[in-house]
């Protein structure tokens, strides 16, 4: 100990607390990112779902026909092979990654007037996960990083 209480640290312990505290805020950072992600993913099928339900009600399109044209319209990938085959984007949770699945596989089976009930059917539940999403985004998005750096700190605390 120095004149007056202070603690005296070495230059490497400063450097990992530093270190310690980075990292913590980075892994706050690091899940903002993965929540944007989700939202973004949602936001992205509910376009889709919504690209769907106008052209099989409006234009009556033929389903393989309308995916080449979302594939050159730069909506799904270009290695999609069929709308009914699509995978569901990763970040998507489980659950909506199932609903996702089941939405698309079940594509071309029903009339057009019932299969734009069954969009809007799924467009309804995205939606939903959406707002739930964005309102759980809201509320996290400032913590996530403080947290993180609290926790970098009190593991810089304890370990230095």
């Amino acid at each position: 100990m120095h004149r007056g209480g202070a603690v005296s640290m070495s230059p490497l312990r400063w450097l990992s607390v530093c270190c310690f505290v980075v990292c913590g805020w980075c892994a706050g950072d690091s899940f903002h990112q993965q929540a944007q992600a989700h939202l973004e993913a949602l936001h992205k099928t509910l376009d889709l779902l919504e690209t769907l339900h106008q052209e099989i009600s409006f234009r009556r399109s033929d389903l393989n026909l309308l995916c080449r044209k979302l594939i050159q319209d730069g909506q799904l990938p270009p290695e999609t092979v069929s709308l009914q085959t699509l995978e569901p984007f990763p970040s998507l949770t489980l659950e909506e990654r199932t609903r996702f699945s089941e939405c698309f596989s079940g594509l071309g089976r029903l009339e057009a007037e019932q299969e734009c009930r069954r969009l809007e059917l799924y467009q309804a539940q995205f939606q939903a996960a959406l707002q739930e999403g964005e309102a759980a985004a809201r509320t996290q998005s400032m913590l996530s990083h403080k947290l993180g750096l609290a926790a970098g700190l009190a593991a810089a605390i304890l370990l230095g």
